[in-house]
């Protein structure tokens, strides 16, 4: 097929979008659909491809993935490949295991679904040092491949050309319904899956298939049409908040545009054509894929080193970006895609070699626990003792078992008949070693089970978290079964362990529409004095915990980056320490309250232990207190239960 510059004009508009939104910039808040109009575009050149190649008698399905191999693969290997040098010298052992496991994916070309099983949502906070992230998008282009060339080739062989349209037209409208009916199924996954994005490349297809070229519009036609898609594209960029459910509605405008734009590039006189054939545009567009591939490690590293995201910072890796993309273009890109090895060959070299690599460092990375000597003799220390602590048990009863009498779920004393039962949310589990201190002490045995985001409260009401109205029914069935374990059991305690503020934003009314925080407040109220009432007639007595101090902003950032900057001499008892922050107090006046209708419960309070004085330690041993956003450590854990113990009597002795 002829060169279209204008082609490459729109991929320019795409991954500048999608740079500019990776860059943190207000400019384009919704710069990700740039990876919308690139796959509009490939559906649009790889139909057009085959289709040409078919006509002419001269389709192969062999030569045409051994020149998408060698298009794609070479790029993609030299990223992966200064990705591994980064992760190698920066990365700390957790955060280095991850990467090795996003790789094996990634060299798999199914890192879309593992990202989508592995992150929250795209565009969280967890993504932001991830350095594959950014590959989704090539796995779902692979993903794409493996059955389009047939396809079309089956389709043009046994079809005439009006049954053709009629069938990618319906292929074309259940695939956009399966799209929007996962955007509402799945809001914080959809992203990823390749089943969301057919409708897309089947947009840019049906272009070819409907013979783009000898449709006639007339010239004044032609130009209001690319501004208007051209408009369109930028407004839906620069809209906010659009991201959960993508690809929704907003994918199917940004997927018309590009249509339309391309369909408009037929008409060198229109103005859309003309702006997007400029040269610096279309210089842009052609080394697209090398800056789609080189950006996000870039800005990514800086980030995970901790380098504050300023001007100079972000002009920083734009142009390092530039240069390493243009550096790719030429001596990469340029250079193999001339490459016409044989099939076999060509899949060992760029396929299975890689993923053999991967495998193997992946399966090594977890061996030797992400090669912690990497930091130091200090480092290496900190892990020993944090890894010592872990308990493989406490994961397993996190989010699964439902049981209250499995054993694997036992801390304390699992050999004595005095019970306790702990449930609640993670704030709960990450207590887990807190309580074995406290029944061991006591002689107790204590059953820990708990499940993500769930007030174990009965009878209430709560959203799913990222969801709009979608209720948490499983947290509202496995609380039901707590407490009915809880009135046919005989416990010594029943202990609940929550992050209670997090709720007061997400009760559920019996009109199901959201409670404000002060009707929250009575809610929970009301729920968890039921919970204490339905407790105290089994004959058990209440135990509440109050949540710990909350982890600081850019503590993860203190904590680590003088070991991954490689300093010395770091090692200090008040090291990323931080100002107490007052508790909320609609939660306190709901524990004010509940002590008031039953002053025999008992009440936990961790953050005495780790604060005082208005301080809150940041490092016990110089080990950290948190593990994640809001979670201690094991070893925290562990150390707070001895600390409480000392300065405390122990509750669960009478």
């Amino acid at each position: 097929m002829r060169y279209r510059s204008d082609i490459d004009g729109l991929r320019a508009i795409a991954v500048i979008l999608v740079l500019i939104f990776h860059a943190g910039s207000d400019l384009f808040p919704s710069g990700f659909i740039g990876v919308d109009i690139f796959f509009v575009i490939s559906g649009f050149l790889i139909t057009e491809i085959i289709s040409r190649s078919i006509e002419n008698s001269s389709f192969s399905l062999s030569d045409f993935y051994i020149r998408r191999l060698w298009r794609l693969q070479p790029a993609l290997i030299s990223v992966v490949i200064f990705t591994l040098i980064l992760a190698s010298i920066f990365y700390l052992p957790d955060d280095f295991i991850n990467y090795a496991k996003s790789l094996k994916y990634t060299t798999q070309l199914t890192s879309n679904q593992y990202f989508a099983n592995a992150t929250t949502a795209y565009a969280a906070q967890d993504n932001q040092y991830l350095l594959l992230l950014h590959t989704w998008s090539l796995s779902i282009e692979w993903q794409w491949y493996l059955f389009l060339p047939l396809g079309i080739y089956l389709l043009r062989k046994n079809l005439s050309e009006k049954s053709l349209k009629v069938v990618t037209s319906v292929i074309t409208i259940c695939m956009l319904a399966l799209s929007l009916y996962l955007s509402s199924r799945y809001q914080n996954k959809s992203y990823y899956f390749l089943t969301s994005r057919i409708f897309e490349f089947m947009f840019g297809s049906c272009l070819v298939i409907f013979n783009y070229e000898k449709l006639r519009l007339n010239g004044k036609i032609t130009s209001l049409l690319g501004i208007i898609s051209l408009v369109a594209l930028f407004y839906v960029a620069s809209k906010r908040n659009i991201v959960v459910g993508h690809p929704n509605y907003h994918a199917v405008i940004v997927s018309l545009a590009s249509a339309f734009l391309i369909l408009a590039g037929t008409s060198a006189t229109s103005i859309s054509t003309r702006l997007l054939s400029l040269s610096p545009i279309v210089f842009i567009g052609t080394i697209s894929y090398s800056l789609y591939l080189w950006h996000w490690p870039i800005f990514v590293t800086g980030r995970y080193l901790g380098i504050e995201e300023n001007t100079t910072f972000t002009i920083t890796c734009f142009l390092l970006t530039l240069f390493l993309s243009y550096i790719s273009y030429v001596f990469v890109e340029k250079k193999f895609r001339k490459i016409r090895l044989s099939l076999r060959v060509s899949v060992i070299t760029l396929a299975i070699i890689p993923l053999t690599f991967s495998t193997t460092l992946y399966s090594m990375s977890k061996t030797f626990n992400g090669f912690p000597s990497r930091f130091g003799d200090g480092y290496a220390r900190i892990e020993s003792l944090l890894n010592g602590a872990n308990s493989k048990s406490r994961e397993k009863c996190f989010n699964g078992i439902i049981d209250t009498n499995n054993p694997t779920c036992s801390i304390g004393n699992a050999q004595s008949n005095r019970k306790a039962l702990l449930i609640g949310d993670s704030n709960s589990n990450h207590f887990w070693q807190f309580f074995d201190v406290l029944g061991k002490d006591s002689n107790i045995n204590i059953i820990a089970i708990s499940s993500s985001s769930c007030l174990a409260l009965p009878k209430i009401q709560q959203y799913q978290w990222g969801t709009a109205n979608k209720l948490n029914t499983s947290c509202y069935d496995r609380t039901n079964q707590y407490f009915n374990k809880i009135q046919s059991e005989k416990y010594d305690y029943v202990i609940i362990g929550e992050l209670w503020s997090n709720y007061l934003s997400n009760i559920a009314l019996s009109d199901n529409k959201r409670a404000t925080q002060a009707e929250a407040e009575n809610v929970i109220f009301q729920a968890l004095d039921n919970a204490v009432n339905l407790i105290e007639k089994s004959g058990s007595k209440a135990v509440l915990v109050k949540e710990i101090a909350h982890m600081p902003n850019r503590y993860m950032e203190c904590f680590y980056s003088p070991y991954k900057n490689r300093k010395h001499n770091i090692e200090t008892p008040s090291r990323c320490s931080f100002a107490k922050t007052t508790p909320n107090q609609l939660i306190e006046n709901i524990f004010v309250k509940i002590r008031q209708s039953h002053p025999d419960i008992i009440f936990i309070g961790p953050s005495e232990i780790q604060c005082n004085s208005g301080l809150c330690i940041g490092n016990i041993d110089d080990v950290p207190i948190y593990r994640d956003q809001g979670h201690l450590t094991d070893y925290a854990s562990y150390k707070l239960g001895e600390e409480y113990l000392k300065k405390y009597k122990n509750p669960f002795i009478k």
